[in-house]
Parts: C-alpha cells; sequence; structure tokens
C-alpha cells in the first residue's frame, strides 16, 4: 500500500470514475486503473464491481473510504497550515510598547492587518521603554518598540521613526489660531504632566529650562492619552507624541512647538533565533504604520 495508490482510490470514490480520477490526477485511466488494481490486492478485497457503465463502490470500499478520507483531510490541513505559515498568516507574535503606542494607536494601525490573519495569535503589551529592552533581551518578546537606545549583543536595533512632539491644546484656546507655539507662550498655562518615569519627560523639562520657563504642572497624569482627554475638556494644555488623542480631534488641535523636541523610536528583536515569517511580517506593517509620523524625511505635517 502506496500513497499513490492512496490516492488513485480517493478521487476514484471523490469523483465516481476512473476517468475523473485520472484527470484529477493528472494521469492516465490505464494508470489509474492499474493503481486501483494494486491497491485491491493490497487490502485483499474488491473495491469496484461495474453495473453498466457505472463504477459502483463495495461495502469494503465504502468502509475503507471513511479513514481514507480522514486521511486526506488531515493532509490538506497540513497543506494549509504549511501555505498559511509561508504567507505569515499563521503563527503567535508579541510585542511591546511604550504607552503612547500601546494604548490606541497600534491598535488602531494593526487592526486592518490582524483581521487579514484569523490565523494569527497577536499579544500587545504596554511596558516602560527600559522594561521593553529586558523583555527583548530576555526573548520573551518577538517585537520591542522603544524609545530608548539599546546596545546589546543579542538584540537588534533598527530606527524606524523619529517624531516631534507637538503642543496639544483645548480646540478654544487664546493660542489655537497660532500655526506654532513657543515655549514661552506656556509660561503661564497650566500644564497637564506625565509621571516622572515617562521618558519623554526629561526632553520637555529640559526644553523649558533651556528658555528659562517655569512650567506650571497642574495635573499628572500616566498616560499621554489620558493628558489629551484633561485638554480636551479644558483643564490645561500639553505637550505629547502626534499620534495621541486622535479621539479628541473636535476638542483639541496640535501645534508644531518651537523649540522642536524630538523623539526615536526603536524597533528591538531578538537575534538568538531567526524570526518567525508572521514576526517578520509584522514587523514590516508596524514600519509602515509609523512612517505617517517619520520626520526624517519630508515636511512636517500637523493638523
Amino acid at each position: 500500500m502506496n500513497i499513490r495508490q492512496l490516492e488513485a482510490f480517493h478521487a476514484t470514490m471523490e469523483t465516481g470514475s476512473v476517468t475523473r480520477a485520472g484527470e484529477k490526477l493528472g494521469i492516465s485511466q490505464p494508470a489509474v486503473s492499474k493503481l486501483l488494481r494494486a491497491f485491491a490486492d493490497t487490502c485483499g478485497f474488491q473495491l469496484f464491481v461495474r453495473s453498466g457503465s457505472r463504477l459502483v463502490p463495495t461495502l469494503e470500499a465504502r468502509l475503507l473510504a471513511v479513514e481514507v478520507e480522514r486521511m486526506f483531510s488531515g493532509t490538506e490541513r497540513i497543506a494549509r497550515l504549511a501555505n498559511a505559515v509561508r504567507n505569515r498568516e499563521w503563527g503567535e507574535v508579541s510585542v511591546a510598547a511604550p504607552a503612547a503606542l500601546a494604548t490606541r494607536y497600534l491598535a488602531h494601525a494593526l487592526a486592518p492587518f490582524l483581521a487579514d490573519q484569523p490565523d494569527l495569535h497577536f499579544t500587545l503589551q504596554s511596558r516602560t521603554s527600559p522594561r521593553i529592552t529586558e523583555l527583548v533581551a530576555a526573548q520573551q518578546i518577538d517585537i520591542g518598540l522603544s524609545v530608548l537606545p539599546f546596545d546589546h549583543p543579542h538584540v537588534d536595533a533598527e530606527i524606524i521613526m523619529r517624531f516631534v512632539m507637538v503642543c496639544v491644546l483645548p480646540a478654544r484656546h487664546p493660542l489655537a489660531d497660532k500655526q506654532v507655539i513657543e515655549i514661552d507662550e506656556l509660561r503661564n498655562e497650566p500644564f497637564i504632566s506625565l509621571a516622572r518615569d515617562d521618558c519623554s519627560l526629561m526632553s520637555i523639562d529640559r526644553a523649558f529650562q533651556v528658555k528659562g520657563v517655569q512650567k506650571r504642572n497642574r495635573i499628572e497624569v500616566p498616560l499621554s492619552e489620558t493628558a489629551c482627554g484633561f485638554v480636551a475638556n479644558g483643564a490645561g494644555v500639553s505637550i505629547a507624541p502626534p499620534f495621541v488623542g486622535l479621539d479628541y480631534s473636535d476638542q483639541i488641535v496640535r501645534r508644531a512647538l518651537m523649540p522642536e523636541i524630538t523623539m526615536d523610536v526603536w524597533l528591538l528583536t531578538p537575534n538568538t533565533r531567526p524570526p518567525s515569517l508572521a514576526a517578520q511580517k509584522l514587523a514590516d506593517f508596524i514600519r509602515v504604520a509609523v512612517a505617517p509620523y517619520d520626520q526624517r524625511e519630508g515636511a512636517k505635517v500637523f493638523s
């Protein structure tokens, strides 16, 4: 008994004809008949009888066909799985990103990709950049997005975006009519600040210090999205990445800030094992997703 005999039997049972079985398998009718005879000899019983021009399977053949169908269903599942793996549509991928990216933007940007990959199991963690670098180095996640550079022999690091922080104002704020906000103009504004362990806070505070401006911290929040929520409700102003607060487009405005405050986003991956095809495809999609905010090339656009 060999796979070609099983294929000939399976195709004949499916099509009800030796001729059509040969067409399905891409071989001649005599070749199918020869395989069927060999299979019947191996089994030790008759598989088909003639009824006029029709080929009728015996009871024994129908019993055997149930198991053969299961076998071929299994091989078809394996073939579909192999095809999904080859097309990077199957597997497990874990990503960790700072809250500014993970809270809202990545969910919005990656949803179309994941909708097209129903067999891909995706995990997104919100972590601080120092913790993300540790997770990548320990191979506990497949992809890390960090605003801190990381030099480690077991980690590959690539800058995928350099974004410019923007000034976030209530839509009816007196400064909203300006296209560029100077740090000096925020001197007396109630400021919605991020927590002290946020990696962007040091850069923001430095910009105020360079200009000799005292920042009036009124409210401290853990997330940039939360800061935008307070700004939308008129509680103050803030400085945030351009990709946060997108759900408040009617209540807040984003304005260019001078001097500029820029931050890099690094894509980190473990290099001690080959990345899965699914992880490679997702990393490529992330590069495309952040491209609209990458200020390393092209003009700045604020809305």
